[in-house]
């Protein structure tokens, strides 16, 4: 019989403090040299912020449409800024251009627009096939009527009470 190997045992993890203390000093290296990037971004995605707030508590559908459309609105400008002049200076002439505002905004607008008509036009597309699945049941119906007889055809039709078929009458409700 063959042994079974050793595991050989790990040594013990560094102290979590010096990660931490690692991990914060190279966020705040990493910050300082996207601090333009920073500062366009705080500003185009607004709207994206506003989206996560409305949606609180029922998912995250709107601030995921209207984010991805909103950060698609300001890609452009976040390039211009990356290649040409990627200091603080340039990134206040990306915020203060009045057509960088227009694009952003626009399309994060047109992400609030594909949110809100979504529900509606795949309700539509929902019922319109449930339609057709309707049709091809019946018509299914219809052939194993032909096939086995009219003894198996058999037609649902809900109930309908009215309150003098519930059991309850005026007078027992005085």
């Amino acid at each position: 019989m063959a042994k079974a190997p050793v595991a050989k045992s790990m040594p013990p993890p560094a102290s979590t403090k010096s990660n931490a203390f690692l991990y914060v000093l190279i966020a705040t290296g990493v910050s300082f040299a996207i601090i333009p990037t920073i500062v366009v971004l705080s500003v185009a995605l607004l709207p994206t912020g506003v989206a996560f707030l409305v949606e609180r508590g029922k998912g995250w559908h709107c601030g995921v449409t209207v984010g991805s459309l909103n950060l698609a609105g300001a890609a452009p400008y976040l390039t211009d800024l990356w290649i040409h002049n990627h200091t603080v200076d340039g990134a206040i002439d990306v915020i203060t251009n009045v057509w960088a505002y227009m694009v952003i905004y626009s399309a994060a607008g047109f992400g609030w627009a594909i949110y809100s008509t979504m529900p509606a036009l795949l309700g539509s597309f929902m019922a319109m096939g449930a339609g057709r699945r309707i049709a091809a049941l019946r018509d299914q119906q219809k052939e194993l009527v032909q096939k086995w007889g009219p003894e198996v055809e058999s037609v649902y039709e809900p109930e309908k009470k009215d309150k003098a078929n519930s059991g309850l009458s005026n007078a027992s409700l005085a």
